[in-house]
């Protein structure tokens, strides 16, 4: 008996793939992301106390836990200081939503000055 292949669907990506914990995990594009290096800087960030509220919620006076470690200058950019703590900032997955989409634009602008000097 033939099995029918599954109809992929709108959501069927590759960032969608992989689950942990229950949570669907992103593939990056950045290789970084899957370092030890980033694995433990990323755990000790969320592990100290000063890190559990996302900081964006925190600056409207909501209180959020946060659930991710977020570049505050986007990583595309701040590929020479990816590992330093202090463009690192904690985010709820929403602010983080967000966030990601307002650093698409500045990341385009960021790739065409660049393009324009060269």
């Amino acid at each position: 008996m033939r099995m029918k292949k599954r109809t992929k669907l709108a959501w069927d990506t590759q960032h969608t793939k992989d689950r942990i914990d229950g949570k669907y995990m992103r593939e990056h594009d950045c290789p970084y992301y899957n370092t030890a290096r980033w694995h433990k800087l990323s755990a000790s960030f969320r592990a100290d106390p000063r890190n559990a509220l996302c900081a964006e919620c925190k600056r409207k006076g909501i209180i959020q836990p946060a659930e991710v470690v977020d570049h505050i200058v986007p990583w595309p950019i701040c590929k020479d200081y990816f590992f330093d703590r202090s463009n690192l900032q904690p985010l709820c997955r929403k602010c983080n939503h967000e966030k990601g989409q307002r650093d698409k634009a500045i990341i385009q602008q960021w790739k065409s000055s660049r393009k324009e000097s060269t």
